[in-house]
C-alpha cells in the first residue's frame, strides 16, 4: 500500500514538474518575444530618426535608403514616409504623415535662438514657436521696390501719419522713431538701422489677393528692434514682423508671426493669432515658397504591424 502511495506521489510531482517547466518555458519565450518587439521598436524609431534627418539636411531623395533589414521610403508628393523592419518572422514599422514647417506658421520663429526672458502665449497648438529654423526667407526687395507706394530718404528724424500712405511704404536711413500712426493695409520697409517704435502706434498690414504682406520688415542685419509701448500708449501691429536682426517683445499686441534672425521675450506677451490666421500664410515678398527646402516634422503616424 505505501508503495502504490509512493507511485501515486512521484506520477503527481512528475506531471505537476512537467506543468511548471512548461509554465516557465512559456513564459520565457513570451517574455523573448516581448524584448524582441521592443528591441524592434526601438530600431525603428531611431531609424526613423535618421531618415528625418537625412530629409531636413538634404534633399527628398535621401529620405529612401536602407541598411541591413531596416528600410526608409520617401513619398514627396503624399509626404508620407515609411519605415520598414523586415526579416524572417517579422515585418512591422512606421507610416509618418509629414508636413512642412516654415516661418509664417509660427507666432515667433528664428534663424538662431528664442531667448525666453519672459512668457509668450498664442492660442493655436500650430502657431507654437520655433527658435533655430536654420535660415531665414530671402527679402525680394525689387519686388517691394516695384510695388511701392511712397519712397522715403529720411535720418534722425520721426515718421508721423502724415509720413505713410496705403501700400508698401521704403524707408531709407538710419534713426528713425515711429509715433502718432495709424494706419491700415500698409507695409513699413526699413533698410537702416535705429529703428524705433514709440508713442501710439497701430500698423494692419494689407492682403492682397488673398495674400499676405508683412506690416514691418526691417532689412539690416545689425537692426535691433525693440518693441515697446509707453505708459498710456498704444503698440498694436497686425501682420508680420521681419528683421533680418533681433527683435525684442517687450509690450503691446501682436497678431504674429513674428520672423528674425533671434529674438528676445522680455515680457509676457498674449498673441492675437486665433483673432488673425489670415497673417499665418506665405507672404509676399520673399520670393515663391516652392523655392524653398522647408523643414518636414511629424504631423502623425500609425504603426505597421
Amino acid at each position: 500500500m505505501y508503495i502504490v502511495a509512493i507511485m501515486i506521489s512521484a506520477v503527481i510531482f512528475s506531471v505537476t514538474g512537467l506543468g511548471v517547466l512548461n509554465l516557465a518555458a512559456t513564459v520565457n519565450l513570451d517574455t523573448q518575444t516581448a524584448v524582441q518587439a521592443v528591441q524592434d521598436r526601438v530600431e525603428v524609431e531611431s531609424f526613423a530618426n535618421v531618415a528625418m534627418w537625412r530629409l531636413n539636411t538634404g534633399g527628398d531623395s535621401l529620405g529612401t535608403f536602407s541598411s541591413g533589414d531596416l528600410s526608409a521610403s520617401y513619398d514627396s508628393v503624399s509626404m508620407v514616409l515609411t519605415i520598414n523592419k523586415t526579416t524572417e518572422a517579422l515585418n512591422t514599422g512606421l507610416l509618418l504623415s509629414l508636413e512642412e514647417d516654415s516661418h509664417f506658421k509660427r507666432a515667433v520663429a528664428t534663424q538662431t535662438y528664442i531667448d525666453y526672458a519672459s512668457t509668450i502665449t498664442n492660442s493655436e497648438p500650430e502657431h507654437q514657436l520655433r527658435n533655430n529654423i536654420g535660415f531665414l526667407p530671402e527679402v525680394d526687395f525689387q519686388y517691394f521696390i516695384d510695388n511701392a507706394a511712397n519712397v522715403r530718404w529720411m535720418w534722425n528724424d520721426h515718421i508721423h501719419d502724415g509720413d505713410l500712405v496705403e501700400g508698401i511704404n521704403i524707408f531709407y536711413g538710419d534713426n528713425l522713431t515711429i509715433h502718432d500712426v495709424d494706419v491700415e493695409n500698409a507695409t513699413l520697409v526699413f533698410t537702416g538701422r535705429y529703428i524705433y517704435v514709440q508713442d501710439n502706434v497701430k500698423i494692419k498690414a494689407p492682403i492682397v489677393n488673398g495674400t499676405p504682406q508683412p506690416a514691418i520688415i526691417l532689412m539690416n542685419e545689425y537692426s535691433d528692434f525693440h518693441l515697446d509701448q509707453g505708459y498710456g500708449d498704444e503698440l498694436y501691429i497686425a501682420g508680420a514682423i521681419f528683421s533680418k536682426g533681433h527683435v525684442r517683445l517687450h509690450e503691446g499686441s501682436f497678431s504674429g508671426p513674428v520672423v528674425a534672425q533671434h529674438a528676445r521675450i522680455c515680457r509676457a506677451i498674449d498673441m492675437l493669432d486665433n483673432e488673425y490666421p489670415e497673417y499665418y500664410a506665405w507672404n509676399a515678398g520673399f520670393g515663391a515658397y516652392e523655392d524653398y527646402d522647408w523643414p518636414k516634422q511629424i504631423a502623425h503616424w500609425e504603426p505597421i504591424d
